[in-house]
């Protein structure tokens, strides 16, 4: 009982997450995993076994949100798979598919947290002024001519990247990013969070009334334990 309501409270953890971040462009809700073990008592008797719920793992769901109209020319969402590729201060590449974009005091296309937003072949996006026009394949162009590139990256698996804060996500040391050889960008739009809230408030009711349950049986469990010391002492 104790173990179910510790799971439910990581699942309400879960979903309260994904409903502050329903309106965050680009966000990408977070699943939780668990699995029942069975912990057999020291005597090896499988009448005293006991069912332990056990969390497992945080997945990232990466399916699409989407994507919404914002009449911003920096801003760019992405239509189907793939991530923008970010520079941060340390020298170290991130992702995200958070695509509002926006020029630092240089004149460099930078995210919302002020990091650069590198090309295909990881350089820098600098650029003359923000009115600009951005094609599917993510090429930048000014007065007819082209004057830089978004790059837009792929990996094999999705399950190797991990939250890095600020909407980004690191990979592990082993995976690699390759380029979209086909991107689809819009231009002037940004991808809406993944995050379903009518299913959201759904499952909240539903691992509410399991908590309750959780804490009435541990309830039970108490006044029996109560009960039992009773009848002892009387014996």
């Amino acid at each position: 009982a104790i173990s179910g309501a510790v799971a439910r409270m990581h699942k309400l953890d879960n979903i309260s997450e994904h409903l502050a971040s329903a309106r965050t462009p680009g966000y990408k809700k977070g699943t939780v995993t668990f699995a029942a073990r069975l912990g057999e008592a020291t005597s090896g008797m499988a009448s005293n076994a006991t069912n332990f719920t056990g969390l497992t793992a945080h997945r990232i769901d990466f399916s699409p949100g989407y994507i919404e109209h914002s009449g911003n020319p920096l801003d760019v969402a992405i239509n189907g798979e793939g991530f923008f590729q970010i520079q941060q201060p340390d020298g170290e590449l991130a992702y995200t598919r958070k695509g509002s974009f926006q020029l630092n005091g240089d004149g460099m296309l930078v995210d919302s947290n002020g990091y650069a937003v590198t090309g295909p072949n990881g350089e820098e996006i600098i650029l003359d002024r923000p009115d600009i026009d951005i094609l599917g394949d993510g090429t930048i162009w000014i007065d007819d001519e082209q004057v830089a590139q978004i790059g837009l990256f792929l990996f094999e698996d999705t399950g190797m990247l991990q939250r890095a804060g600020k909407d980004l996500f690191v990979p592990d040391d082993d995976a690699v990013a390759e380029i979209h050889p086909q991107p689809q960008m819009v231009q002037h739009s940004l991808e809406g969070s993944n995050v379903n809230l009518m299913e959201e408030m759904a499952r909240m009711t539903s691992n509410l009334r399991a908590f309750e349950a959780t804490q009435k049986a541990l309830k039970t469990y108490s006044d029996m334990n109560a009960k039992a010391t009773e009848l002892g002492l009387l014996q």
